[in-house]
Order: C-alpha cells, then structure tokens, then sequence
C-alpha cells in the first residue's frame, strides 16, 4: 500500500505495504464449464499496451466499452439473468485451437486491451466465472470432503472451537466488532484491535462467512441463530448513499469498499445457502449495484467509490461478492467483470506475479490474490503462468505471521490440487491447530503477534484477535468451502 494514502485501513498484510486495512475472496457461481474439468477456456484479446497514467483509452473498444464510471449499475427492469454473464464478445470469431494448453479466441486487433479472461459454456466467450460449488458445506458432504481434501479431526475441532469463540463474542445488535472493549467480553480478551473504529460492518461480514463457510446458514445448523441476527443487523444498517445506491458506509469510513465488499460478500452467501429470498434478494442486489457503480474505468475499486484506480486487495473482495452474486442469480454488469480483467492484466508483473499498485513491486499476498482470481476466469491449470505461480506459492510455503496471504494462497493452492497442495496444506494446517488458543475465556482464536510495523503483521496489530480468528478459520474451512474447480484435489490424499 502507499504509504501517501491518508487513510487508516485496517485489512491486512500485504507485504508491499505498511498501511494496511484492519479486516478484510469467492463463491459458486453459474457453470461455465459444463464438464468441471476446468480446461480454461481463455479469450485472448490483442492489443497495443496502455500507458500507467490515470486514464484509460476505451475508444477504439470495438466489442465492448469500459465507461467511464462503469457503465453505472445495471438496470434490473432491463436486464434478466440470462443476458447477465452470456454476453458475447464476438460471436463470428473461430476458435484458434493452436494455443492449447486452454482454447484461446482471437479479438479483434483494433482492441486497445489485451484481456484473457474464461469463456463460457459452449461459445467460449461468457464473461462470468468458472464453477465452484458451495455443496462440501452442506452437513452431509461436510465431513467426507473434508476428509477427502485433506482435513483432519484436529483442523475440524480447530474450525468448531473458532466458531464457539465467535458465537460467544456476538453483540446484543447481532453485530460484531474488532475492539474487544466494545464486544460482549468486555476487554476479557487481550489484543484487540488497535483501529479507533469498531469496524463492525466488515467484522459482521467476516464472522458471518466463517460460520456460513461451515455450513451454518440462517435455517440450517447449530449457530442457525447467530447467522440470522448478523444477517438482520446488515440488512437494517443499509442506507442510501449520495449516488442513491444503498451502501453501509460513507466516505467518512477510511475503508469504505472494504467493508462493503465483505459485507456484500456474506449476504450473498447467506441468500446462495437457503436464505430467505424474500429478505435477501433485494438488498444483495441493491449492494452489487454499489459495487458496478464504485468501480473505477480501469477496472478496479479504491477506498471510495470514483477515487483513484484501485489495489489488488480491494479487488479481491469486490470480485468475491461479485461471483457469489452470479452463482445467486442476481444481475451483475457483463462489463464489470471484464473491467477486472484489465485491471490483473496491468497489475502482473513477468506474467504470473502481481502487485498491489501501479508503480510498486511484485507481493506474495498479491501474487496469490491474483493467481485465485484467474483460476475463477477460467484460466487453464496447464497454463504456464498459473504453473509459475503456484511453483512460487509453493516454494514460499505458508506464513507463520501474514494470514491475509495464507487465507489467499491456501485457497490457490487448495484449486490447484495435487502434490503442491498436499504439501502446502499439511504445513498450513499443523501451524494453524498448533498455535490456536486451547483453554480459558480467549479458547478457539488466534493470536500472532510479529513486528508491529512489518508489512506482513502489521494488520495483525491493527485487527487484532478477532481478525485474526476469523482469517484462520475461514483458512481452515477450505477444505470444503469452496469445491475444486479442477477436480483434481481428492485425488489420493495422504495425511
């Protein structure tokens, strides 16, 4: 993050930034795939390359046109879900099948972006995400995918008394917050967050995702209760914003699209998982609108709506809500999507690492966010630049202190399957048992404490316990949150 920025944010750990944002990347979507087998279809659109100013050229645009606010939200009264995510690029350009590994489609030269982005279903031209279904959560598949891809009795326990200590921090309002002298605890907890605002708009979204993450939805499971107050306790606090969007936050807010992208992340989680439509629906739509609306024209979200071009981290969040959005049938602009796709496209560095910003270096937490993103788009698990990266990730190996990069890079490597994940998880998953709290009031949370101004923990500092409780459950919970895409992570698992 540049240290320039006057906000104070408080979500976490990329380790080319010492600013960090104290709380916080992707859900089932529409099946692009049909076979599952995630064989990546990618449009690959040449172009000329574009300068690092703050200024997109879209005119020469032949296909599609990235507005200049992004097209603004989408008009529910003239879009249905068909038109969402099916839009075509170019119907009468032919497969070049020379390219494999991955089909790739030749766009018109006159395009001023170059963009590889998944296909769809049979075309191959579909701006949406591959499928990852959300069915492991389910109390049935729970325990067998868990067992399958490589979770044990202790990481499970681990997930169960995490969820406890959250369940025991809820507030009265059914909200949650990052400063313990504002919880239930009343301070009873040591290392809480030192961010002067509670935060408990993107706290709420991340306890909710942990415990929907386990299969606890609003109707179904032991914590049924506690998802619903959450649920309830976003929905009341939603209000108009001045672009007449419904938001939570203002720009008073230093993490505004932070805390909205998470937020937004777990209502629609909570409609995807049996929730009440008729409560959800609206107010998860009319929080996507915010998102089309807040995306800057090159593709990305900053901390406000219209600011400047955006981060990598921000990016994660908003595109996490918005495949949860796709997978839950809402409408979500076809240009939105691609707009993402030009932003990774100016924010990789030799082909397979990212950085957080323009004009900064190449990351792990970065490179992982990154990497997830294209595995969602459809980008080939033969794709050499998707190799590269996890033979990165993998030699890098998991973070005893950054659990933004783990809770990225677990979810990376966890797609991509095999041995590189059997070896990245039993590191990750040892470390995460081992070092979790085991008795007393503060039993099923997490604290590391790392230098208080080094990039990788200093959001630990900043979010404190609570955040990094809900980051190593959500990292634990893997397992079965999110199915593989390429179908390849059961395969022969030894513990």
């Amino acid at each position: 993050m540049n240290h320039s920025k006057s906000q104070n944010p408080w979500i976490p750990g990329l380790s080319s930034f010492a600013i960090h944002l104290s709380l916080l990347l992707l859900l089932a979507v529409m099946s692009l795939s049909g076979s599952g087998t995630g064989s990546g279809k990618r449009l690959s659109i040449d172009s000329s390359s574009t300068d690092s100013g703050d200024e997109l050229e879209t005119g020469e645009l032949d296909t599609f046109t990235i507005e200049s606010e992004m097209g603004g939200d989408p008009d529910p009264s003239s879009l249905t879900s068909e038109q969402i995510g099916s839009e075509v690029l170019n119907t009468e350009i032919e497969p070049n099948l020379e390219t494999v590994p991955g089909q790739s489609v030749q766009i018109a030269e006159t395009l001023s972006e170059m963009l590889r982005h998944s296909g769809g279903e049979s075309q191959g031209t579909k701006p949406s995400f591959l499928s990852s279904s959300i069915e492991g959560r389910s109390v049935k598949n729970r325990a067998a995918m868990g067992q399958a891809n490589g979770a044990t009795a202790a990481s499970e326990a681990a997930v169960e008394a995490a969820l406890a200590y959250l369940a025991r921090h809820q507030r009265s309002n059914g909200s949650w917050t990052v400063r313990f002298e504002d919880s239930p605890c009343q301070g009873e907890c040591d290392h809480g967050a030192q961010a002067k605002d509670p935060h408990e708009i993107a706290a709420t979204g991340l306890a909710l995702l942990c415990f929907l993450g386990a299969g606890h939805s609003m109707h179904e499971g032991e914590y049924s209760d506690n998802v619903s107050r959450g649920v309830y306790f976003l929905i009341q606090n939603l209000k108009p914003s001045q672009s007449g969007r419904r938001t939570w936050l203002s720009s008073l807010h230093s993490a505004e699209m932070y805390e909205h992208g998470i937020a937004t992340l777990a209502l629609c989680e909570a409609l995807q998982m049996k929730g009440d439509a008729e409560l959800l629906t609206k107010p998860c739509q009319e929080t996507i609108n915010f998102i089309v609306y807040a995306q800057h024209k090159r593709g990305g979200w900053d901390y406000h709506p219209n600011g400047k071009a955006g981060d990598l981290s921000i990016v994660g969040w908003q595109v996490m809500a918005l495949k949860s959005a796709v997978s839950a049938k809402l409408l979500v602009n076809a240009a939105t999507i691609r707009g993402v796709d030009a932003f990774l496209n100016e924010h990789v560095q030799g082909g397979f690492m990212f950085i957080y910003n323009q004009g900064e270096k190449p990351t792990d937490s970065m490179t992982a966010i990154g990497t997830l993103m294209r595995i969602f788009r459809g980008w080939s698990k033969t794709d050499p630049a998707i190799i590269k990266a996890i033979e990165f990730l993998g030699k890098k190996g998991p973070s005893i202190v950054d659990l933004y990069y783990d809770y990225y890079a677990t979810q990376a490597m966890f797609q991509y399957g095999g041995q590189p994940w059997k070896t990245w998880n039993i590191k990750m998953r040892e470390h995460l048992i081992n070092s979790q709290e085991k008795e007393g009031h503060m039993a099923g949370s997490w604290w590391f404490p790392g230098e208080p101004f080094k990039a990788s923990s200093i959001a630990n500092h900043t979010g404190g316990r609570f955040y990094l409780t809900t980051m190593a459950c959500l990292t634990l919970e893997v397992y079965y949150r999110y199915l593989p895409v390429y179908d390849a992570v059961t395969e022969d698992f030894q513990f």
